[in-house]
């Protein structure tokens, strides 16, 4: 049995499931999150909602590919789950800090709207 090919199939299957429903979920319930920042302008919060989406896509699916490449043998059932476990870890903890990011991100545009609209007023 090759343990290689073993362990990049499980850990395509996991990190790619994982990072495309994580993003249906994020594009899902983030858009009232969207609508609220861009002062109930729903039209933006959608174009904006669909940006993040693809870039996300992009990036962690490219990412998670990418990972491939650097790899060690594996050459026993305990060091596939050993490995599976690092770089699956790698991928969910990098998501989390994108989103974290872009959450911070956007909070902070919609105080320089809110700002700027006090500020006009």
């Amino acid at each position: 049995m090759n343990y290689n090919i073993c362990t990049y199939s499980f850990y395509l299957l996991i990190t790619l499931y994982v990072v495309f429903r994580v993003g249906h979920l994020l594009y899902k319930y983030g858009r009232p999150f969207l609508i609220c920042t861009f002062n109930g302008n729903a039209s933006v919060a959608d174009a904006i909602n669909k940006v993040l989406l693809a870039g996300y896509y992009l990036v962690n699916a490219g990412y998670s590919i990418t990972v491939l490449k650097v790899w060690q043998t594996v050459g026993s059932l305990e060091q596939m789950l050993n490995v599976l476990s690092y770089k699956a870890g790698t991928i969910v903890l990098t998501l989390g800090f994108m989103h974290l990011f872009n959450v911070l991100v956007l909070l902070r545009i919609g105080k320089m709207k809110k700002t700027i609209n006090n500020t006009n007023q």
